[in-house]
């Protein structure tokens, strides 16, 4: 009886087996259709078929490259084409290695959102200059139509130049800025306004009421939300009133006639031309600011941020437009976005500004390359330009995204007036010299204002430049040691020179290979000049740099 059993048993067990045998057989057949572009492409083997793949999960992305995909597939049917467009969206913490796992196998999407190394894209991407010069196609009709594919962007598409190979691998697709979210509710509560603040003695005053009114009701109100743990919002605030307070100085102290150089302001505090409190009243601004900002934020990170700004503690949250649709969409009560209040005149230290700075151009960010690996280029670069396109983009940035589009003459309507970028300044803006020197140099200026805000010094300018000096040895350490690199890049941009040189030689005058020739030498050149710029300025750095004397002095 029991060998019965034991054979009924046995007989049970190869049938399960076979069935998840087939069942894994169909399943590897419907994903293999699948990642081909479904049966219709099955049936239909003149079907072509391309993927783009990223990282970007945010919501209304993946729904606005599907639309992109919808309306492509449409016009390329329409001109005879039948073309299948697949959506890969990865995690962003596993995608690095899947992206390279994608790229060193040698069958990549079609289209990747690029991340990595300038040898990494060198290596594995497809150069774009001979095509930025062309027009794109898909803006006739539009205002950019007469504009070439490079000039269509708000950049110019500059933030895509990888510099190290004087070689555009990638375009960029969005641009991001820094906006302030409002819960109406609160607002409205403790202030019984509803005009929002423009100001920074405005925001101030509301700041102040919004904080009276948590202890009047005993709740746990935070009139500023910031993220704390990775210092974003401090360094946010501290770029926008440095640069308010600052920008006057992005014309002078470079022998190359444009930018700041960190070392020549320096020199310019050693010789008495210029007071370091010019430098230091945007921290003074920043500290005064943190009064508002919750018990123990340093430990506060983005998460937990947007949980009590949900959860109706917090009034205001200052963080990146690439968070508007979920911070607008998933709160449960009405939320305004403004920019981060101006300095006025009201303001002890409004008198010294200059008023808001231009966003134009800046932030643009999403790049997407092609690899050379790619089975259909051509189709590639015309989804990619497609994807570009003046109303394609918008289509898929500022309506399905509620993100800003990286290229000229974009139209913002609704909700979408708040994030449009500020264009109507000259102002420009400038890097603080306390962040510029490094990565070291950076995160230990972010301390140092995060110390200020927690201990409230009596002067916070000079708790700064004090703690500014103790560092030197450190900073100066990390200058010349990205002097060694700056100077190596140089040897190997100087290599490619000559490589491009012979290129143009051998090539016949006029020819498009000539002329591509041509053109990279010139982005090169244009690297090498920037470098020697970087060395010069660097050598001047160090020297001013141990010159420095502490507060209240000037001079050597």
């Amino acid at each position: 009886m029991k060998k019965l059993d034991d054979v009924q048993s046995a007989g049970r067990f190869q049938k399960v087996g076979l069935i998840l045998a087939v069942a894994f057989y169909i399943l590897s057949v419907i994903m293999v259709i699948r990642n081909h572009g479904g049966m219709s492409v099955v049936f239909s083997p003149d079907t072509k078929v391309i993927t783009i793949a990223h990282w970007q999960l945010e919501d209304g992305f993946r729904e606005g490259i599907s639309a992109a995909i919808e309306e492509y597939e449409k016009a390329k049917l329409a001109q005879g084409v039948k073309v299948k467009v697949r959506q890969v969206a990865v995690p962003v913490r596993g995608y690095q290695q899947w992206y390279l796992t994608q790229l060193i196998g040698g069958e990549p999407a079609d289209i990747l959102e690029v991340m990595g190394s300038s040898d990494i894209q060198n290596q594995y991407f497809t150069p774009l200059s001979p095509y930025i010069g062309e027009k794109n196609p898909w803006n006739k009709g539009t205002p950019l139509e007469n504009m070439s594919w490079r000039e269509s962007f708000a950049d110019d598409m500059l933030s895509a130049l990888d510099t190290a190979y004087s070689e555009f691998f990638s375009v960029c697709t969005f641009m991001h800025t820094t906006r302030v979210y409002v819960n109406m509710k609160l607002y409205e509560e403790a202030t019984g306004k509803t005009e929002l603040p423009n100001t920074l003695t405005e925001w101030l005053e509301d700041c102040a009421r919004l904080k009276e009114y948590g202890l009047q009701q005993k709740r746990p109100i935070i009139p500023i939300g910031v993220r704390g743990f990775d210092k974003g919002t401090i360094g946010q605030l501290l770029s926008t009133y440095n640069s308010q307070l600052t920008t006057d100085l992005s014309d002078t102290g470079s022998p190359y006639g444009y930018g700041v150089a960190t070392g020549e302001i320096f020199r310019q505090i050693n010789a008495g031309e210029l007071d370091k409190d010019k430098l230091l009243e945007p921290v003074e601004v920043v500290t005064e600011i943190g009064k508002y900002f919750a018990d123990g934020f340093s430990a506060i990170d983005l998460e937990q941020t947007k949980y009590l700004f949900f959860a109706g503690n917090v009034a205001f949250f200052i963080d990146g437009t690439y968070n508007a649709w979920s911070m607008i969409n998933n709160a449960p009560f009405e939320v305004k976005v403004i920019q981060i209040p101006v300095l006025d005149e009201k303001h002890p230290l409004g008198a010294k500004a200059f008023g808001r700075i231009t966003e134009l151009g800046s932030g643009i960010q999403g790049k997407f390359g092609i690899p050379k690996k790619t089975k259909h280029f051509d189709l590639a670069l015309d989804f990619l330009r497609f994807l570009t396109s003046w109303k394609v983009n918008q289509l898929v940035m500022v309506e399905n995204c509620k993100w800003m589009s990286s290229l000229k003459e974009v139209e913002y309507t609704g909700a979408m007036k708040d994030f449009e970028p500020v264009t109507n300044t000259s102002h420009t803006a400038v890097t603080t010299p306390f962040t510029s020197t490094g990565t070291l140099a950076n995160r230990l200026t972010l301390q140092r204002l995060e110390n200020s805000i927690i201990h409230q010094p009596e002067d916070p300018k000079q708790y700064f430049w004090d703690d500014f000096l103790k560092a030197r040895p450190q900073l100066i350490e990390e200058i010349v040691e990205a002097n060694y690199g700056v100077m190596r890049n140089l040897w190997s941009m100087d290599g490619t020179r000559s490589a491009l040189a012979v290129g143009a030689e051998i090539t016949e005058p006029g020819s498009r290979e000539n002329g591509l020739f041509m053109m990279r030498s010139n982005i090169n050149l244009e690297g090498i000049v920037s470098r020697y710029k970087t060395v010069d300025n660097n050598v001047e750095l160090v020297e001013e740099l141990g010159k420095l004397e502490e507060y209240g002095k000037n001079g050597n």
